[in-house]
């Protein structure tokens, strides 16, 4: 059989391809430049913090971001321009362990030398807890706080509570409350970790798959996954289901301090870590972050993911 051409079909092919070429190249709001995904945006004293010495985050309501230092009270950040609050503002200390607000928008901040709450522009401090060293507005409105002098502390109805262990003295050294899917309210202490239900309160140490070390971070992933890090170990357990899983974060690191935990959008498990940047997971790889990939600085203190996925 010949082959018989059809005048034109060529020249009206290559115009269909031009057309939908043309189509994936038009500009579109939502477009986005793959480059920009891999960029660090840093923010320092020269562009408003202030202070270089960053140890938390936080987020409040409107969408502002508010950073605690270590030397010089907090920051606060509306997408555009520094608010600096500090002890001449007539917060109780410079150095800023923790940050909650509450659920009438007040912002909590605990410091080496007691409470700072702020509320209608007003500030309320109290220097008898001493040092706070975590915060958490759980489910239902009530505050917990890690102090020095009354260890745990629950402000219920405009009611202090006080909460002390007995049997394990360094088990009322709380570095982190947490609150899961399921509103159990969790304790990760210097010995262990709670976790308290509406009726009972169940203990977990390294016989139960724990790491070694006190637990200093606590996150819940969007698979329901709670994971845990301490200070003492390569490890990081991943709760589900009852059990807990040891996952190793050494990828050839000497890692022994995990600061913080945090998931992306995409479902990516991020590990901050100090002296050695931040390890993101993906399920299946540990993709380190460090210095020469654009962090400021080797330790990285805390990890926030805001409203807008950053």
């Amino acid at each position: 059989m010949k082959y018989k051409e059809t005048p034109g079909i060529t020249s009206i092919l290559v115009l269909v391809v031009s057309y939908l070429f043309l189509l994936g190249c038009v500009k579109t709001e939502d477009a986005m430049d793959p480059e920009s995904l891999k960029t660090w945006e840093i923010y320092n004293t020269e562009n408003g913090l202030g202070s270089d010495s960053v140890w938390t985050l936080a987020e409040d309501k409107e969408g502002n971001i508010w950073v605690g230092t270590m030397n010089n009270g907090v920051s606060k950040f509306d997408g555009k321009m520094w608010t600096i609050f500090n002890v001449a503002s007539g917060l109780i200390d410079n150095s800023i362990l923790c940050i909650e607000q509450d659920g009438n928008g007040n912002m909590w901040f605990g410091t080496l030398g007691g409470l700072s709450v702020f509320s209608d522009n007003e500030w309320t401090n109290i220097a008898d807890f001493g040092g706070v060293y975590a915060l958490l507005k759980d489910y239902d409105d009530n505050m917990w706080l890690s102090t020095y002098n009354y260890p745990i502390l629950e402000y219920k109805n405009n009611q202090w509570y006080q909460y002390y262990d007995n049997e394990c003295e360094l088990c009322n050294v709380v570095n982190v409350f947490f609150e899961d899917n399921e509103k159990n309210i969790w304790l990760g202490s210097e010995q262990d970790l709670k976790k308290l239900t509406s009726n009972t309160t169940t203990s977990y140490n390294q016989s139960d798959g724990l790491p070694a070390g006190g637990i200093r971070s606590m996150h819940q992933d969007i698979w329901g996954n709670i994971w845990i890090g301490t200070y003492g170990s390569g490890n990081v357990a991943r709760y589900n289901s009852g059990q807990f899983e040891l996952v190793s974060l050494s990828n050839g690191l000497s890692v022994n301090f995990i600061t913080s935990i945090a998931s992306d959008n995409n479902g990516n498990v991020w590990f901050g870590l100090l002296g050695l940047g931040s390890l993101k997971y993906n399920g299946s790889v540990m993709e380190p972050y460090t210095v020469k990939d654009g962090l400021p600085d080797k330790s990285v203190t805390q990890i926030l993911k805001d409203k807008h996925g950053y």
